[in-house]
């Protein structure tokens, strides 16, 4: 609070009571030097830029793929002070899951990745604004202004040091609220070779697998049932809704050893069809997709029953099934993972079919 209290004091001092102006708004916006257009991803009120005081806009990319971002500022007038289609203030192709830093200018106690020069006729920026720009909205942002004079020091060490004046200035999204994260990787979730320790069916043919992949691939379609006898709580499915994503994955002996031929992942929480993508039940959870999507998944049902174990069935059908071809090199090992080392899986080495079109099988 001391912090909040400094910044708005010295904001006093300097006067900073003039309203926002409305470059943010009315100032066209920019293309990245490497030509991919911009869009708004979040506005920040209170940009300051004067007697030590800096604005660091800290963002971290949840998109699946490299974004382009960048921090334009401006003036009380609505003047913009600094042009991302230079590179000034901006940095390119920020990978997947990556946090940075641009900032109106270096600071003692955090880490800039780029710092912005004022342009003429700008030449600080007090009571001002910016705007955060990307090639994908879906980052995750924060900003403060920060003392540029002090880092942290040990009172130990220091006990007259002054501490960094730092506060929080609200940033706020173009849209109502914060992008959620993507859904998950289902190929991160599944390791290159089948997970050892699964826990396994019941006894031979217990679980089964079918595959079909025709042509078109609207009438590809998948189903995975398994039972097994290990003790299986409710809990040791996870959170479906808020931290747990799941995916089924193949593997076969292409080439002689283990190799992921393909995943499909449910991904944890989601509305689909206007409700909640995941239902509670008094055993276990049901996942219900009518759209099928981001792999081809219609429903996940995980039943739990104590002592008696457990039985999963996974059923998917059309075209955003990633399915990689058939047939398939035998043994082929089917996994549901949580990705966080809890899995089920099951062997099949004795297909009844496995044609280019079709592979079913009952486990070993």
């Amino acid at each position: 609070m001391r912090f909040l209290t400094a910044i708005l004091g010295l904001a006093a001092a300097l006067g900073l009571v003039a309203p926002a102006g409305a470059g943010i708004s009315d100032t066209p916006l920019p293309t990245f030097s490497n030509g991919h257009a911009a869009q708004v991803v979040a506005l920040v009120p209170g940009v300051i830029k004067a007697d030590a005081i800096e604005t660091d806009v800290i963002c971290t990319n949840l998109a699946p793929a490299a974004v382009d971002i960048g921090l334009e500022v401006f003036d009380v007038a609505g003047v913009r002070a600094n042009h991302v289609s230079t590179g000034n203030g901006a940095l390119l192709a920020v990978a997947p899951g990556r946090t940075v830093t641009i900032a109106t200018g270096g600071t003692a106690v955090l880490h800039e990745d780029a710092t912005i020069a004022l342009e003429a006729p700008v030449t600080e920026i007090a009571n001002g604004s910016a705007r955060v720009v990307a090639t994908d909205t879906r980052l995750v942002c924060n900003a403060f202004t920060v003392d540029s004079l002090h880092t942290i020091q040990s009172p130990n060490k220091c006990s007259t040091c002054k501490p960094p004046a730092l506060a929080n200035l609200g940033l706020s999204y173009a849209s109502a609220s914060p992008p959620p994260p993507p859904p998950p990787d289902p190929s991160s979730l599944c390791p290159a070779a089948p997970q050892s320790g699964c826990r396994q069916p019941t006894g031979p043919g217990r679980a089964m697998v079918l595959l079909k992949d025709r042509s078109p691939n609207a009438l590809d379609a998948l189903l995975w049932k398994w039972a097994g006898s290990t003790p299986t709580a409710k809990a040791d499915f996870g959170d479906p809704f808020t931290t747990t994503s799941y995916a089924l994955c193949v593997y076969d002996h292409t080439g002689g050893t283990p190799t992921r031929r393909f995943a499909a992942g449910v991904p944890f929480g989601g509305t689909c069809a206007g409700h909640p993508c995941w239902r509670d039940t008094a055993t276990g959870y049901l996942y219900v997709d009518s759209a099928r999507t981001p792999d081809g998944v219609a429903t996940l049902s995980l039943r739990a029953a104590g002592t008696a174990g457990a039985k999963l069935i996974l059923q998917g059908q059309g075209a955003n099934l990633p399915f990689s071809g058939l047939p398939l090199t035998l043994p082929v090992t089917v996994q549901l993972t949580t990705g966080s080392g809890l899995c089920w899986g099951a062997n099949y080495s004795s297909p009844s079919a496995n044609s280019t079109g079709l592979f079913k099988a009952k486990s070993d």
